[in-house]
């Protein structure tokens, strides 16, 4: 393996970088803000944890794990990948920072699915496989104890998105639907998917940290055993119906729109928040305490924690505005709240609000701005 040094958040690793052709172990450096606010997240979520102990599945050169380890506070770190390079990589990169002064390392090389089955327990199991994480969630259930965190990634957005609905069919039991906010909604079939996953095995996970960006969808878990907080979990499961003739959405499950035309169903997915205020407030005061202040990631987490309380789809404004003069954002903002509704940006796109106002209210104020 040719290697070279990198350098992400705390931790410095060797890597092959990923446009290297054939390289034996992945290192995807587009993932990196992906690492540094899961990091984030997890070291909010770590005083919830009994022993703190982390699963690194499908783990590859180890650098999310060894993160976890230097800036999360999680105690024990098990490297989990089937190929035996990787493996050896981590090992490697575990050793140059030092985790064994900080943190227990185990090293495995086994498939995941097999590993499930050594009736080992972890406060966080990480999985972020290449593809869709569908196969593996109901195992990645397993190993958690009464009380722990999943922490989920998707890379398979053409399939949640709705460009390519079988799959989306067969590996999360959803359709999607292929529109201007269809990342919102692919995060939320990924969520509902894991809750209804969760209930299966009587317990409730919710949502507590999660976000689109570029080619995936990442949401972290707070899950607890018990059928009655499994139940509780599947009361947030249901539908948003889309009319693709007006636009207009709405949650539930309609059968001709407001305009008189048919709709189509998106779902099953999660319609509740897909945020913890608590989690996201801990996250902020930790960015807010580093040195030099990381003004992308306070924005980040300010636009997420606008988006709490808000309808489970936004608007584009560009989309909605289409025919007119291009609205401005900060003018329909105002505008909205103005009439009474609530309104924020979105994380899923610059040009889109997340409102509880109605296409047709919005159309309205858009004309008005």
């Amino acid at each position: 393996m040719k290697l070279q040094k990198i350098r992400e958040g705390k931790a410095v690793v060797w890597a092959q970088p990923d446009e290297v052709p054939g390289a034996s172990v992945f290192y995807n450096p587009r993932m990196a803000l992906n690492r540094t606010l899961s990091a984030l997240a997890l070291s909010a979520l770590s005083t919830r944890l009994k022993k703190r102990m982390v699963l690194d599945g499908f783990c590859a050169s180890g650098i999310r794990g060894i993160r976890y380890a230097l800036e999360s506070g999680l105690t024990d770190v098990t490297f989990l990948d089937l190929n035996p390079d990787a493996i050896a990589l981590a090992k490697k990169n575990a050793k140059l920072n030092k985790l064994e002064k900080i943190t227990k390392p185990e090293f495995v090389a086994e498939s995941f699915d097999r590993f499930a089955t050594s009736g080992r327990c972890f406060d966080v199991v990480e999985l972020d496989p290449f593809g869709t994480p569908a196969p593996f969630v109901a195992n990645a259930l397993r190993l958690l104890p009464r009380f722990g965190v999943l922490s989920v990634t998707a890379t398979d957005l053409a399939t949640l998105c709705g460009s390519k609905n079988r799959p989306a069919k067969r590996r999360y039991d959803a359709r999607p639907l292929y529109v201007e906010y269809g990342h919102e909604l692919a995060l939320r079939i990924l969520a509902g998917f894991v809750v209804r996953q969760a209930a299966m095995q009587d317990i409730g996970a919710k949502p507590v940290f999660s976000y689109y960006q570029d080619h995936y969808a990442k949401c972290l878990f707070w899950a607890r055993r018990g059928a009655q907080a499994a139940d509780g979990a599947l009361e947030k499961i249901g539908f948003i119906s889309h009319c693709t003739h007006c636009g207009h959405r709405v949650v539930g499950q309609l059968e001709k729109c407001v305009c008189g035309k048919s709709v189509q169903w998106v779902g099953p997915l999660w319609l509740g928040d897909v945020q913890d205020e608590s989690v996201l407030a801990a996250m902020k005061t930790t960015v807010a305490a580093t040195k030099g202040d990381d003004a992308k990631l306070q924005a980040i987490l300010d636009l997420l924690s606008g988006e709490s309380g808000l309808p489970p789809y936004h608007f584009d404004l560009h989309k909605v505005g289409r025919g007119s003069v291009s609205p401005k954002m900060d003018a329909v903002l105002a505008q909205l709240k103005k009439a009474g509704f609530k309104a924020a940006r979105t994380h899923y796109n610059p040009t889109a609000v997340k409102t509880d106002a109605t296409l047709a209210n919005l159309k309205r104020i858009i004309s008005e701005s």
